[in-house]
């Protein structure tokens, strides 16, 4: 579990567009809270009042005053986006199916990845291994009606 501090000071202003599912609205969520690790941030959403998180790119950490901007690079400089055919991208549904090698984007983060593995977990989950620019390479469930 990744421990999350207030925001400094410099943060009080700060705004970060994003997406909201339950509102189903992009607004400028205002910083409430930053993770220690720098790579992710938890956004308020003005509209239903929840809490999301906001995973930074590399840019966005390597802005940053504190901190090893380098921290997880090697992850995310294997993958770019002009490596991916984004114009052809299904967007992300825990309730498709998906192919390795499908490209994918993931409307909460703002992000697009290329399928690189399957896997079954225990239950008969069904989970894909994604590779997404910024992020880096996450399991996100598949096939859940």
């Amino acid at each position: 579990m990744t421990q999350r501090k207030l925001k400094s000071r410099k943060e009080d202003a700060r705004t970060v567009a994003q997406y909201c599912s339950v509102c189903k609205k992009t607004f400028d969520m205002p910083v409430v809270e930053e993770a220690d690790n720098q790579e992710v941030i938890w956004l308020k959403c003005p509209g239903c009042n929840g809490y999301l998180p906001h995973m930074l790119n590399q840019d966005e950490i390597e802005g940053g005053d504190e901190g090893d901007g380098d921290a997880g690079a090697e992850t995310r400089a294997d993958i770019a986006i002009e490596d991916l055919y984004t114009e052809n991208a299904r967007e992300y549904s825990e309730a498709d199916r998906y192919e390795v090698g499908e490209v994918i984007y993931h409307r909460s983060w703002n992000d697009y990845g290329k399928v690189i593995a399957k896997e079954t977990l225990p239950g008969n989950r069904k989970t894909i291994v994604v590779h997404f620019v910024n992020q880096g390479k996450i399991k996100l469930l598949e096939g859940t009606a």
